[in-house]
């Protein structure tokens, strides 16, 4: 029986999923391998090529004669697009990955704000304008998914006027996180509000070429975002809850 590199990468998912949702604790050795291969309705071979997908991640260690064990999630690979939503869900503090992903923002963020002041194009202001419009509309329908995706294509019109390829895949790996955030810290009109205006004053400077400006209003906006996130946090609100662990179509517990 042959195996397919796409299925592996499935099984390899649908694996990691079982891990976060508990079924395979942190230091727990894992079901033999024709047990794993038998309930995920795949070869052996395809079973061992996702062993190794999540071993080469940090998450699984192979030891001969022993099995396979899951790692603690401080061994993931830090950066891995895969895992990382899937890290926050085990670790459990959904507010504190909130906070440590707009800190994230914050820090990259407020750079791209003034290299795009410096680089944009007329096609990035007229993004611009149009995402700032969008949220606006948005704002006025109570359609929050509208309003979160307008904010998030805002945000990655600056990535791509600061013309820095780095920048974007510094925060690539975080962006499903970023997004959840985003969402829930769009739920209170007041906050949406607020927001529009943030972005049209960043918008303002950054058409203007002010990249000092750029730089405050971005840095302001985002202190904003923090202070929205912790006044979540104070009400009980989940702002960083968690859901891209992948999906499970075939248990493989």
């Amino acid at each position: 029986m042959t195996s397919r590199p796409g299925l592996a990468d499935q099984v390899a998912a649908e694996l990691l999923a079982s891990i976060v949702d508990g079924r395979h604790a942190p230091g727990t050795r894992l079901p033999p391998e024709a047990v794993l291969a038998d309930r995920a309705q795949v070869s052996r071979l395809t079973l061992r090529e996702a062993v190794r997908v999540l071993r080469d991640k940090g998450v699984l260690t192979v030891e001969q004669g022993r099995g396979t064990f899951v790692n603690p999630p401080a061994r993931w690979a830090a950066l891995d697009p895969m895992l990382v939503s899937s890290r926050a869900a085990l670790e459990g503090d959904r507010a504190q990955t909130a906070e440590q992903i707009t800190e994230t923002r914050c820090i990259v963020e407020v750079g791209v704000a003034e290299l795009a002041a410096r680089r944009r194009s007329q096609e990035h202001l007229a993004a611009l304008r149009s995402c700032t419009e969008r949220m606006l509309r948005a704002h006025e329908s109570g359609d929050i998914a509208g309003f979160s995706a307008a904010d998030v294509d805002f945000h990655d019109t600056l990535l791509a006027a600061a013309g820095n390829p780095f920048l974007a895949a510094l925060l690539e790996p975080i962006k499903v996180l970023v997004r959840e955030v985003r969402l829930r810290t769009s739920l209170e009109p007041e906050m949406r509000l607020a927001a529009v205006a943030a972005h049209a004053a960043i918008l303002d400077a950054v058409d203007t070429g002010d990249e000092a400006a750029a730089r405050h209003q971005m840095s302001e906006h985002l202190a904003e975002a923090r202070l929205a996130v912790e006044r979540l946090r104070a009400l009980g609100g989940p702002p960083g809850a968690v859901t891209g662990a992948p999906d499970a179509d075939r248990d493989v517990s």
